[in-house]
């Protein structure tokens, strides 16, 4: 009778260190399931993906390592579904992370992208520079050897739609702290023919081509190009002029930020954008 009191009582007990054993690791998988996500932005300094290892610079000298997980998720502006061997230096990226016990395991890695929208003041296709403007600001940038040139509606394009006094946003990177253009997108309309009017009080143009005539306002920044420089004003364009405009159509209204002489504009596009063409 003992030995069966005594044999059940063990039952009873081993039953109940075998619930609260498996509590304890339920409890503990929870925890970990649940441990709180955070975030980290930055450039990416380098990346090992056989080792699963990413290391990113945030501001300053700051910078963090990541294990990247086994079911870590990659969005590049590129590419939605890609792999850590898809990284590269000097892209902006937000991480998304868990934080175990000083263990940094990267879940999710999306890039950002950085951009400057100016006007082309100079292209250097030797040295592979685009020196851009905008009101009290310069940046010189380096063109990626893939570099993507992007027209407007999405449509593709060569360096010989890029020509100076074109207002374009150049989207880049910068690997070893240099910028480098990645994309660099032109989507104003170009509308060709004879200037027929200028109004210098209410800085209006016509043009007429064929039968199609448009009327266009002028940009404050608008480039007018003569002699090859940007820096041309309203008052130096003559009515019979054979021009190239570009602009942007707003709600209906032609807003113009570049005038270019049409033969000017063909010659600078053979001699100066031609050699960058096979990249």
């Amino acid at each position: 009778m003992k030995t069966t009191r005594s044999t059940s009582w063990m039952a009873v007990c081993a039953a109940v260190l075998t619930a609260t054993t498996a509590f304890h690791v339920s409890a503990e998988q929870l925890a970990t399931a649940a441990r709180p996500e955070k975030s980290y932005t930055g450039t990416v300094l380098s990346v090992d993906p056989k080792e699963h290892v990413l290391s990113v610079k945030g501001w300053g000298m700051w910078s963090k390592t990541f294990n990247l997980g086994d079911n870590c998720t990659y969005m590049l502006l590129e590419k939605n579904n890609a792999t850590a061997n898809d990284l590269r230096p000097g892209e902006k990226v937000v991480v998304s992370y868990q934080d175990a016990h000083g263990v940094l395991i990267a879940d999710r890695v999306e890039q950002r992208p950085v951009q400057f929208v100016g006007v082309v003041k100079a292209v250097d296709p030797d040295k592979h520079t685009l020196l851009l403007h905008r009101p009290a600001f310069d940046k010189q940038l380096q063109i990626a050897d893939d570099c993507k040139i992007t027209l407007r509606d999405g449509k593709s394009g060569t360096f010989a739609d890029i020509r100076v006094g074109n207002h374009v946003t150049v989207t880049y990177e910068t690997p070893d702290n240099k910028p480098t253009a990645r994309e660099i997108a032109q989507t104003s309309i170009a509308f060709t023919g004879k200037l027929t009017a200028v109004d210098l009080e209410d800085k209006t143009v016509k043009a007429k081509s064929g039968f199609d005539s448009k009327k266009f306002m002028v940009a404050n920044d608008c480039a007018i190009m003569i002699n090859g420089k940007p820096d041309g004003r309203l008052g130096d364009l003559k009515p019979n002029d054979r021009l190239v405009f570009n602009y942007d159509e707003i709600n209906g209204v032609n807003v113009v930020n570049r005038i270019a002489p049409a033969e000017a504009q063909t010659s600078s596009v053979a001699n100066t954008t031609a050699p960058m063409a096979g990249n």
